[in-house]
Order: structure tokens, then C-alpha cells, then sequence
């Protein structure tokens, strides 16, 4: 089941939702498999982004498990709040198939970078998403 997104896509540019969707899409690739959720997570993520021509770009990324390209992130540069929900959503994403791998982890750096986040701040949010794992396989056991 698709997740409520936290960043206000409505409140974004086209070019920041269409790179907020390739980041997205590089969280899906970043591990070389696509699992279900994650294509959920995908769907969502096209689905805020209007120009039908951006929409095909980013279908053919997952297509041909190509990598997109990320410059940093232009905007919000005094709302790092409203960036750091870029991030949970990222994780959301990430974390989608109950695994977060060394290559996820490393393309989540490249992003946090992207957006403007240190390393420790990236770290932070990554111990969070570990403890969002465990969470969710403690009550698939319970």
C-alpha cells in the first residue's frame, strides 16, 4: 500500500517535483532489485509529476534500471524542516521491502548531500530508519 507522502509535493515547482521523483527513483534502483513495494512507491512517485513527457523519462529509469542524474536541489533552502521530509519519504522509500543495504544507504548520503544535509545528519536519519525495520519485523513476528 502506497504511503502518504510528508514533503508538500503541492507546494513544489514542476522541476522539484520531477527531481524529488528522481530521487525517489534512485532510492529504488540504488540496491539493483525492485520489489514490489517499492514499484508502489514508484507509481506514487509519477503520479505528482505533470508533464506526461518528464512522467516517460522516469518510467524508462526503472524500465532499463538505469541510474538517474541528481543535481543538488534547488529551493527551501530556509526550511530545512520541509527538506528533512524529503529525506523520511526517501527513507520510506528505501525501507519499503524491509531492507536497507549498504548501496541504499550510500545513494541516501548522495541525496542527503544533494539536499544540503552533513553526513552525521544523514547518519541520523539512517539509525532511524534501522530502528523503523526492526519495528516492522517485530510486528510481521508478533
Amino acid at each position: 500500500m502506497a504511503r502518504t507522502l510528508r514533503t508538500p509535493v503541492a507546494k513544489m515547482s514542476d522541476p522539484q517535483r520531477e527531481w524529488f521523483a528522481s530521487a525517489m527513483i534512485a532510492m529504488i534502483l540504488a540496491d539493483g532489485s525492485v520489489s514490489q513495494a517499492e514499484v508502489e512507491s514508484l507509481m506514487q512517485a509519477i503520479s505528482f509529476v505533470s508533464n506526461p513527457l518528464a512522467v516517460e523519462r522516469l518510467k524508462k529509469f526503472i524500465r532499463f534500471q538505469s541510474m538517474p542524474a541528481l543535481p543538488p536541489f534547488h529551493g527551501w533552502e530556509r526550511e530545512p524542516k520541509t527538506r528533512g521530509m524529503m529525506m523520511l519519504d526517501l527513507m520510506s522509500v528505501a525501507i519499503a521491502d524491509r531492507d536497507f543495504s549498504e548501496k541504499e544507504r550510500e545513494q541516501f548520503h548522495r541525496i542527503g548531500s544533494l539536499l544540503g544535509f552533513s553526513a552525521p545528519k544523514v547518519n541520523e536519519l539512517i539509525h532511524l530508519g534501522d530502528s523503523a525495520i526492526e519495528r516492522m519485523e517485530k510486528a510481521q513476528e508478533g
